[in-house]
């Protein structure tokens, strides 16, 4: 480890850091503009000079490795000079409109012009003007404006894969822009915003709205993917303006997020957003705007007639709960006890998914991104597209890639991972061949150190997931049995939602079906995205006819979401007789705490940030309401045909503020502190063994891409976002001969 004076402070650092660094670690910060942590060093800002001795001129701190022996100088009158010119060079063409530009007030421009006190000029010619470029919806450009940092370009190149963006000109003529007219198309285009030092990258969808210093910070964590990154929110007037990436505090740095992170939050806030609960009778008028009271005495009327009208059938009738798997860990607790507690309450699931729950390494990413992957050379994907479902997956891969010695092997439909790869087929029938040794590949997994597989948890959706998992854990028993690598060889899990893991924890739930609806008085949906349940496709295969012949004179739907499809409600209720509609209206991420676990099994604590809007209350406090009013109502529902009695709320225990284990649902949320991962699940169900059935493996190859990485969100925060509609239509018109 070599050893330096800066400033007349010895400092020891690590081999292979520059001067800048060393600077750094000795508390001596260099202005930079071209220089990033995360970037390959460019050196052509000049902003960094510093002075050395024994050196004839002034050297580039961020492109000079430190050596042992040196004595750097960093507030010489030599350095001052160099940097007071270099700036006046850089204002010479920059224009001066600060006060209408959106880098206002966090500029590195600014800040160090502003830290030299430039006043005057040298230089009295006209400033050049250059055009500015169309390169998406997502960034705005001011190339006027532009200093030739060429972060943009790094990035583009060398991070995102796609070398769209590059310099081309020479000397004044020199621009930064596409070399023809396109979209800078990414999924990570947003993340060029943040990296630009001037204001010649902004937000385009968000341009002219506040000041940095007018904003409220907060840190939260991504509600689009199930890593849960760490972002940074600003806030105003009750309102969310941006989303920019967070600070680690594990790894103590910054990560790149999507564009769907970033701007698809006004999807939350939309105007088609429901704000205020509705009563839809077809007997009576639509009633806007209920109070709370009402919703529920309406709510438990209608559950009190029908459990004494159909008390005299021959089988039980029951409310069920849909629940969708982006919902947090206290209100799956809560739904939990709230079914255990209370018979005419069954708890299912919008799609199926047969997961062996047992052990929580069968549905995680067991995978260290940090370690194990840089010490892998082959990566076996089975089924998974890490670009969209998980974009800090691929960005680890492809900088594996970039190393060197890295191999990538898919199983699935040809898709651009932006580094090479290698595909075998999409069938099925190569896990078979990779178990008997007959693939070409078999070879080069045995000769691999620490192999890695991940796949998807859409295998588990498949009719065949028993045979599909089983033969995933027979290749990593083949990869174990005749490899050298000391690695248990699990089978890593990519949970693309944020609330999947939390979901699976809580025990293979029922799925929701066609019987489930047909013997319900009642349907309740909680967060659920009609787009992926089940009950559309019932819809579509027009088995309605079968709930036509059912009794019920007063079935009732429940809907407790942010937003309703009307034209998929309409259709509900008139296949499944359901005369009373109740919208419970709840609040969106930010308006709510909660606590999640993300696919790599870490918890993680979130805070309201924004105030609810309207009627909205929090998921939870809607079912502890339930809680409340089912305790003061007698229900009496008979099973087979002796009448026997099934429940009566007088017989159990009275249901208090707080609910089984360590998840308390109080209003002070934030107070609480949790220890997640050192609890026993306890209190949870007896999850169903798995058991190595005799099933047909499908032909069916696996289907891991998503239609549209914009839109196509289990959330509604795509689905209503302008942004991301916008994005998508520019997307497909990238990728089709059509136009629309």
């Amino acid at each position: 480890m070599p050893k330096l004076k800066v400033n007349n402070i010895e400092v020891e650092v690590e081999d292979g850091l520059t001067v800048l660094q060393a600077c750094e670690k000795a508390g001596v910060e260099i202005p930079r503009f071209c220089y990033h942590e995360k970037l390959s060093i460019a050196g052509n800002c000049r902003m960094c000079l510093v002075e050395m001795e024994k050196s004839p001129k002034p050297i580039a701190s961020c492109a000079m490795p430190a050596t042992e022996g040196m004595n750097i100088k960093t507030n010489t009158p030599l350095v001052e000079k160099a940097r007071k010119g270099v700036m006046e060079f850089l204002l010479a063409n920059h224009p001066l409109d600060c006060p209408v530009c959106d880098q206002g007030g966090e500029c590195d421009l600014q800040d160090q012009s502003l830290f030299f006190g430039l006043t005057k000029k040298r230089f009295y010619t006209f400033k050049r003007i250059v055009l500015n470029k169309n390169i998406g919806p997502i960034v705005k450009t001011v190339m006027t404006r532009c200093i030739h940092c060429t972060r943009c370009v790094r990035f583009a190149t060398e991070i995102a894969g796609v070398e769209d963006i590059g310099m081309f000109g020479r000397g004044l003529k020199s621009e930064i822009g596409t070399y023809v007219e396109k979209i800078f198309q990414t999924e990570l285009s947003g993340n060029v915003i943040d990296l630009c030092p001037v204001g010649a990258l902004t937000s385009k969808p968000y341009p002219f709205i506040n000041r940095s210093w007018e904003l409220k910070n907060i840190a939260s964590i991504d509600y689009s993917d199930g890593f849960c990154t760490p972002t940074q929110l600003f806030v105003k007037n009750n309102s969310v303006i941006k989303i920019i990436s967070g600070y680690n505090l594990i790894t103590h740095k910054t990560s790149w997020i999507s564009d769907k992170t970033r701007f698809s939050f006004d999807g939350m806030f939309s105007p088609e957003r429901i704000i205020n609960s509705f009563l839809d009778n077809n007997k009576k008028k639509s009633s806007i705007g209920l109070s709370w009271g009402k919703l529920f005495k309406e709510f438990f009327s209608t559950l009190y007639f029908q459990s004494h009208l159909l008390k005299h059938c021959y089988h039980q009738h029951y409310i069920v709960i849909c629940a969708s798997t982006n919902t947090s860990l206290e209100v799956l607790n809560l739904l939990n006890t709230l079914t255990r507690k209370y018979s005419f309450f069954k708890l299912r699931q919008p799609e199926p998914q047969n997961i062996d729950v047992d052990l929580d390494r069968n549905y995680l990413l067991n995978v260290n991104l940090n370690d194990e992957i840089l010490t892998s050379d082959t990566c076996l994907l089975i089924g998974i597209n890490p670009r969209y479902e998980g974009s800090k997956l691929n960005l680890m891969l492809r900088s594996r890639y970039l190393k060197g010695n890295f191999k990538v092997i898919q199983v699935g439909s040809l898709i651009d991972l932006t580094f090479s790869s290698t595909n075998i087929t999409s069938n099925t029938k190569v896990l078979k061949s990779l178990i008997e040794g007959n693939n070409l590949f078999c070879q080069e997994l045995v000769n691999s150190s620490n192999p890695i597989m991940i796949s998807n948890i859409n295998i588990f959706k498949r009719k065949d997931s028993f045979e599909v998992a089983k033969m995933l854990r027979s290749v990593t028993q083949y990869i174990k049995l005749f490899s050298q690598s000391k690695n248990q060889n699990k089978i890593n899990i990519l949970n693309p939602s944020l609330g999947n893991v939390g979901f699976a924890n809580f025990g293979n739930l029922k799925t929701i079906t066609d019987t489930d609806l047909k013997n319900s008085i009642g349907i309740y949906f909680i967060n659920n995205s009609f787009l992926t349940s089940n009950v559309k496709k019932f819809l579509n295969l027009k088995l309605l006819n079968i709930f036509q012949n059912f009794k019920g004179n007063n079935r009732m739907l429940v809907t407790q979401n942010s937003t309703l499809d009307t034209k998929l409600i309409a259709q509900l209720k008139n296949g499944f007789n359901l005369n009373n509609h109740l919208h419970l209206p709840n609040t969106v991420f930010f308006e709510t705490s909660g606590t999640y676990i993300s696919t790599e099994g870490v918890v993680n604590r979130i805070t309201k940030i924004v105030k609810p809007l309207g009627q909205t209350k929090n998921d939870w406090q809607i079912i502890r309401k339930i809680f409340y009013y089912s305790k003061k109502n007698l229900f009496i529902t008979n099973f087979l045909k002796d009448n026997k009695l099934v429940f009566n709320s007088s017989t159990f225990c009275h249901y208090t503020s707080y609910i089984g284990f360590q998840y308390y649902a109080v209003s002070n949320l934030n107070s609480l502190t949790f220890s997640f991962l050192k609890t026993v699940f306890d209190y949870r169900p007896s999850a169903n063994k798995y058991k190595s059935k005799r099933g047909k493996l499908h032909n069916a190859p696996f289907r891991f891409w998503l239609n549209d990485f914009y839109l196509d969100d289990k959330s509604f925060n795509g689905k209503y976002s302008s942004v991301m509609i916008q994005c998508s239509k520019l997307s497909r018109l990238n990728k089709t001969n059509f136009k629309f």
